[in-house]
């Protein structure tokens, strides 16, 4: 079976850039799937009556692992809280099995450490990734196959296959052929509109629902002498211009995932861009596309007078100190908004808005989900292969850390939403249930940080003035032009050989 290329995922955490687009390949094979109301936002932790495997269910399904050596891997930055849960759940670990977990955390430069490793065959026995980088590193050889583990019971998480204890729609994005898996995820972050309950109050305004009612909430804020949102577009790295476009485009371009998906997946890989992107299928000058840039035209009159020299950072600040009524953020930064706010005010969230036909023709009718893809992937070096009892324990570890238990771990301390289907949202992250469809075409940030930087660039001027809506378009045709005529050299795509499909 050939192998699907590449696609970039939009990988969600906001302390690395969380840059997420789908990176899936053909359909993963026909399996029992997992329910998909398992995530009810009625309390915590494992399912009542669940074993959480340990060293029981650990040691004797992969015989006696106790004094192996792992080097471990993962990029934490200076997350201060999420390097000490990860230790506490590693110490907990070591203690179970008796295996040594040898922890790297990398502060900055995550990949080029895990590139050079790798080049020099020194690479770490486990890591985590995103499903991008995770892919590459698959192609590259670098990455023991998790196809059969997925048919298998995993240790920590006993009753059925491992791969029927993720949702439908991630289980899917894990193959990228019907024998072939990168790895396994742990846990997803999701984008949301954090809003202030008491400005929403003093401007006689309800949550809204759809993009209309979405803009009169705007406007009645606006009206009551309230910044309606703090929208950080000072460079590629503030997320809230290229997550909006995301969904807004997606909603408005309802029929391209069908036209553009050759594979028959349901989600439209970087190959598939680039075919349909030279065919003329994909193009950034229709006037749907054109409408959904005068949306974010309209929307931007309601943001403060400096967002293209505001960033995320300083946008959630000012969310924090009440200065706007909304701001875009990830289930990550909850814990720090909960903290910082106190009781200075109440404060929920919402997704981006449904646009309804009300608003546009083109409109599905639908919100576009923003993260919520494969995020913390467990991956284990395909060089173990030649060392049994040191695959098995890698594979023990892999499962540990993607076991409920150890998911329900990070989502206590930092609000990391769990993938096992048996866990169980609390209240205060009720709501981060996805509600949304799957982001299908990664317009904006599922292609190079080259067009990142293109579309950024251009958005900052288009909403400034210097271009009208006709010119702003031709200008993101033209940036895709460039940058997808880079990627064909790269990739060695053309109409010959099918752009490698």
């Amino acid at each position: 079976m050939k192998r699907k290329s590449l696609s970039a995922l939009l990988c969600m955490t906001l302390v690395a850039s969380m840059l997420v687009a789908g990176c899936g390949g053909e359909k993963a094979p026909d399996n029992s799937k997992a329910p998909s109301d398992t995530q009810t936002p009625e309390g915590s932790g494992a399912a009542d009556g669940e074993e959480t495997g340990g060293e029981e269910a650990g040691g004797e399904e992969a015989g006696d692992i106790s004094g192996v050596t792992l080097v471990f891997a993962q990029d934490l930055a200076s997350d201060e809280a999420a390097n000490a849960i990860t230790n506490e759940i590693l110490a907990d670990y070591q203690e179970k099995t008796g295996v040594t977990i040898q922890f790297e955390s990398q502060p900055k430069d995550y990949r080029v450490w895990l590139t050079t490793q790798f080049t020099a065959n020194q690479g770490p026995d486990v890591y985590s990734g995103i499903l991008y980088d995770m892919t590459t590193d698959y192609d590259a050889g670098y990455l023991y196959n998790f196809a059969d583990l997925y048919g298998q019971e995993s240790a920590y998480d006993p009753g059925k296959p491992w791969k029927d204890t993720l949702p439908e729609s991630i289980s899917e994005r894990m193959y990228l052929t019907e024998s072939d898996v990168p790895g396994y995820p742990s846990s997803t972050s999701v984008v949301r509109i954090f809003y202030n309950k008491n400005l929403f109050d003093k401007a006689g305004a309800t949550v809204p629902k759809t993009w209309d009612e979405f803009m009169d909430v705007c406007e009645m804020l606006k009206m009551a002498g309230i910044t309606p949102f703090g929208f950080p577009n000072a460079s590629k790295e503030d997320l809230s211009w290229l997550w909006f476009n995301n969904s807004v485009c997606s909603q408005l371009n309802p029929d391209m995932v069908a036209a553009l998906d050759v594979s028959g997946n349901g989600y439209v890989e970087l190959n598939e861009i680039v075919k349909g992107f030279d065919e003329g299928t994909l193009t950034f000058t229709s006037d749907n596309m054109k409408q959904a840039y005068d949306l974010m035209k309209e929307f931007s009159q309601y943001w403060t007078s400096d967002y293209n020299g505001l960033d995320q950072e300083s946008a959630i600040d000012m969310f924090i100190r009440g200065e706007v009524a909304m701001v875009q953020a990830m289930s990550t930064n909850l814990a720090g908004i909960e903290t910082n706010v106190g009781d200075s005010f109440e404060f929920g969230v919402m997704p981006i808005p449904v646009i309804t036909k009300e608003t546009s023709e083109f409109a599905m009718g639908q919100s576009v989900i923003l993260g919520g893809q494969p995020d913390i992937i467990y991956g284990i070096n395909k060089a173990l292969e030649s060392d049994p009892t040191k695959l098995a324990a890698a594979i023990d570890f892999v499962q540990y850390m993607s076991s409920p238990e150890v998911q329900t771990k990070y989502m206590d301390a930092i609000n990391r939403i769990p993938l096992a289907t048996s866990t169980q949202l609390p209240e205060r992250l009720a709501g981060f249930i996805i509600t949304e469809d799957a982001l299908r075409i990664p317009y904006y940030t599922g292609i190079s940080g080259e067009l990142r930087d293109f579309f950024c660039r251009g958005g900052q001027l288009y909403l400034e003035g210097s271009y009208d809506t006709d010119g702003f378009a031709q200008y993101v045709q033209e940036s895709f032009a460039t940058v997808l005529e880079t990627i064909k050299a790269e990739n060695e795509w053309s109409a010959d050989n099918n752009y490698g499909l």
